[in-house]
């Protein structure tokens, strides 16, 4: 591609980032457009996902069909495969080929001979988007002309992250639109099919779906296949949909019917949100131990005795925090990581944690 051409992706971002009216599946839409501005792709898929599952919460998909979503995932969970995004989001550079993993061969990949073989698949670019330990949302770009992504390509795409991760870190940041307050209950079989579900499911199901196709939305059919796994208990993790508005979703297979699952909905809490919030700016378990004191209300001597170590020690933890955020006041911290939405529900959250 084109020194034009990755300048053009890059401002492409660096505006989003100043767009307030930003949320969820928009702007994974817009790094998506980003990426394929310079690494030519026929299919994709970029999904933000839940940091502390990895799971999906929602995003863009094109050039999929409906029904490859669960083999896609099913491989993600279980099969050894190359590339996988868990082991993508621990490595350095978190933008790989599968071309490049395989050394050419691409029938070694379980996930090309099951997903790929068929569909004249040349290459696959995978990319996690982290900020810091933190994944905040994971892409699969596909490729049938022929060619492999070459290295100039890779280069472009790795270039692009950090403004693409301030682009999904701050929509993240977004208060949501009017949130759905009633919780849904859904009977989801084998085959993806709906067999029952409450009234109040159609509107988080509409919310939720990446796709029109009238099937059950693709980030809930992955909790409900891991749910099917032997020996899970039960999935909860978060999901984001169209409008902004965070849900929580829990599966769990039928005591006695491993095929049905029983899905949950229901509106994210403070508690939900609050660790999502900040482990968005890559911050350590310490880190955010510290935050949600200073939250509290509580100074420097406060924290130390409360989290058994010295004042000295919090003072340097805050000056990394400080970093991390990009701000220089604790008064200016708060006012960064959370919006008005999650304030007026901290109390309730700092309690639940």
């Amino acid at each position: 591609m084109s020194i034009a051409a990755f300048t053009a992706a890059r401002d492409s971002l660096l505006a989003a980032a100043d767009d307030d009216t930003l949320t969820g599946e928009a702007a994974c839409s817009v790094v998506a457009r980003a990426i394929t501005r310079v690494a030519h792709c026929d299919a994709l898929a970029l999904m933000s996902t839940d940091p502390e599952t990895h799971l999906p919460a929602g995003g863009v998909v094109a050039g999929f069909e409906p029904s490859a979503c669960v083999p896609f995932w099913d491989n993600e969970l279980l099969d050894p495969d190359f590339n996988k995004f868990n082991d993508l989001a621990r490595r350095v550079e978190p933008v790989a080929t599968l071309a490049d993993a395989t050394d050419g061969d691409l029938q070694r990949s379980p996930r090309f001979q099951k997903l790929y073989a068929d569909s004249g698949t040349s290459d696959e670019l995978r990319v996690a988007f982290m900020a810091g330990a933190t994944c905040l949302a994971i892409g699969a770009f596909i490729r049938a002309d022929g060619e492999e992504y070459s290295p100039t390509e890779i280069r472009d795409v790795t270039a692009l992250l950090r403004p693409a991760i301030v682009v999904l870190r701050h929509a993240l940041h977004q208060p949501d639109s009017t949130a759905m307050t009633a919780p849904a209950v859904l009977i989801i079989d084998g085959d993806g099919t709906l067999v029952s579900a409450t009234s109040s499911a159609a509107g988080h199901l509409d919310d939720l779906r990446i796709d029109i196709d009238g099937k059950i939305p693709g980030t809930i059919m992955i909790a409900a296949s891991k749910a099917r796994r032997p020996a899970v208990d039960r999935v909860t993790t978060r999901l984001r949909g169209r409008s902004g508005c965070w849900v929580r979703v829990h599966a769990a297979a039928l005591e006695g019917d491993a095929d049905h699952v029983v899905v949950t909905i229901d509106p994210a809490t403070a508690s939900d949100l609050v660790p999502l919030l900040l482990s968005s700016y890559g911050l350590s378990n310490r880190e955010t131990e510290i935050v949600l004191a200073l939250c509290r209300g509580l100074g420097t001597k406060e924290i130390a005795s409360e989290l058994g170590i010295s004042s000295h020690t919090v003072r340097d933890h805050l000056k990394v925090v400080f970093g991390k955020a990009h701000v220089n006041s604790r008064g200016e911290l708060v006012a960064r990581l959370f919006t008005e939405q999650i304030l007026d529900q901290f109390e309730e959250a700092v309690i639940q944690l």
